[in-house]
């Protein structure tokens, strides 16, 4: 017996199962054969034609049946066999129900996912559509997504037969008919802020993401709306509001007036002038036959009055008022090179994977921040305010906010808990970082977004109100706390909201809040 355990849960174990499945095939083929030994002239004697084909019938038969008794016995460490019984097999003797998957558990050890121990193997969401997008749901007929996708094997508890303990101990496991149990997974985010995002977003569009700046540990991940992972239904794919597609990592929006974070950032680091004009008629870059104005030129307009422009701003006033105008002058100055540069060290345009088995994974989907030549100027005023060909996940914007945060380091995204933190990149300098943090300051204190200055907490932040050519604009709201030791950062975008201080503003202090604790007012 031990020399059989061992030579089955050798390294040749695989290549022994490959027989047994390619034995079935050969069974056409020998009732060719036999055609042609009964009725071909070969040089063989009656009797060894007689003897061979009931020799290799039996010896098929009997791979085709070994085969076949590996299903049964260590069907239930095979994803795919387990998947495929679970969804088309309705007995109760089946692989899928040598299984019990573990539990999904927040970073506070709150259940996220759990497996009904009534013996069904139902999964149970407790928190609903609060963790629906990023605790995902395993559905025989829908798939898996999520963690539940991208953490199936730890979960599961499959594991290749390597070695003559493994064999044995699946060996024990099915012929005691014992049911398998999986590994609990933990991840980063926190329950209590997913449930408060739900409520917070009510029954409006858009998505949340919040990052520890310190660590890259993902605190939050919510889209709205979103669906019960309890109670699936496949109609839910082609509901026209999409509540299954997480717009926190896949959603792409343009930035607006968020972005411009970025550039007073590229500002302070490659040492243009802080003090800028905005006169009335706005900036007219290089190549542009219009200029970029100010919003309040067009306030003035459509009450018939002149704006007599801002005059001259510095870095603080320009964010505290966002102006179109100085940022656009500001990013062109900085040169598009610069622009390249940080861009890259951003990240947006990459795939990042925020967890991996190394078969399954949750990534964020890529952005668009355009590569521009050196030319390419009104390009680069169009993208400076955030708009034009610019585009960004929520989870995007929470990196840039994490980076100003952690002096000018941005730490690599990621949701499994006790994770070792990683630098991804340095975008910015320390001296560049505290300067915008120093201006997002001021931008809660007395500018666009004051209504997010929450006594005693100290908060740099960002309102924005981005252009969107499909309806009415998408309104944002970046921002961190507290301004001297950070702990978290926060974007926020609501869909067809109008301004960012009115739509995502109060998400976000709703948001700092439940983490710091505090009551609503």
């Amino acid at each position: 017996m031990e020399e059989l355990s061992a030579f089955l849960a050798s390294g040749r174990l695989h290549g022994v199962l490959a027989f047994f499945r390619w034995a079935f095939f050969a069974f056409v083929p020998l009732l060719v054969l036999r055609v042609c030994f009964h009725f071909a002239p070969y040089r063989i004697g009656r009797r060894v034609r007689l003897m061979l084909f009931p020799l290799l019938f039996c010896a098929a038969s009997l791979a085709i049946l070994a085969y076949q008794s590996t299903w049964q016995l260590f069907g239930f460490t095979r994803p795919d066999f387990v998947q495929f019984t679970e969804r088309f097999n309705p007995r109760e003797d089946n692989a899928a129900n040598h299984l019990i998957r573990g539990s999904i558990l927040d970073r506070n050890g709150q259940v996220l996912a759990y497996t009904e121990p009534d013996g069904s193997g139902r999964r149970v969401y407790p928190w609903e559509e609060a963790a629906a997008h990023v605790a995902g749901y395993r559905h025989p007929t829908g798939g898996l997504t999520g963690i539940e996708g991208a953490a199936d094997a730890e979960l599961s508890g499959y594991r290749a037969l390597e070695t003559a303990a493994d064999f044995k101990d699946a060996l024990r496991t099915a012929m005691r008919r014992d049911r398998h149990v999986g590994t609990n997974v933990a991840i980063t985010v926190d329950a209590t802020l997913q449930a408060a995002a739900l409520s917070l977003f009510g029954d409006r569009t858009g998505a949340a993401a919040a990052l520890d700046p310190r660590t890259g540990e993902i605190l939050l991940l919510f889209s709205s709306p979103s669906f019960d992972p309890n109670v699936f239904e496949r109609r839910l794919m082609a509901d026209p509001r999409s509540p299954m597609l997480n717009r926190a990592l896949h959603g792409s929006y343009p930035p607006g007036s968020t972005f411009k974070t970025a550039i007073a950032a590229l500002m302070a680091q490659t040492g243009v002038p802080q003090v800028l004009p905005c006169p009335a008629e706005g900036y007219l870059p290089p190549g542009a036959r219009r200029p970029i104005r100010d919003h309040e030129y067009y306030a003035y307009e459509r009450r018939g009055l002149a704006w007599p422009g801002f005059g001259t701003l510095d870095l603080d006033a320009a964010l505290a008022k966002s102006s179109n105008s100085y940022f656009a002058r500001g990013g062109v100055l900085a040169g598009p090179e610069a622009f390249n540069a940080m861009a890259e060290k951003l990240h947006f345009n990459d795939r990042l994977v925020l967890y991996s088995n190394g078969l399954e994974r949750i990534s964020i989907r890529p952005g668009n921040v355009p590569r521009l030549g050196r030319a390419e100027k009104r390009e680069l005023a169009q993208l400076s305010i955030g708009q034009g060909r610019l585009l960004a996940a929520p989870v995007h914007m929470a990196m840039l906010a994490a980076a100003i945060a952690n002096g000018g380091v941005l730490m690599r995204p990621h949701l499994a808990l006790g994770e070792e933190p990683e630098v991804l990149d340095r975008p910015f300098s320390a001296a560049a970082a505290r300067r915008v943090r120093r201006a997002m300051r001021h931008a809660v204190r007395i500018g666009t977004a004051k209504k997010a200055d929450i006594p005693g907490l100290d908060v740099c932040g960002k309102t924005g109100t981005a252009q969107n050519p499909h309806g009415e604009d998408h309104a944002w709201f970046v921002c961190f706390a507290p301004a001297d030791a950070p702990r978290i950062a926060i974007a926020v975008v609501v869909e067809n909201a109008g301004f960012g201080s009115t739509a995502a503003l109060p998400v976000a202090v709703g948001l700092l809040r439940q983490f710091f604790g505090l009551p609503d007012e």
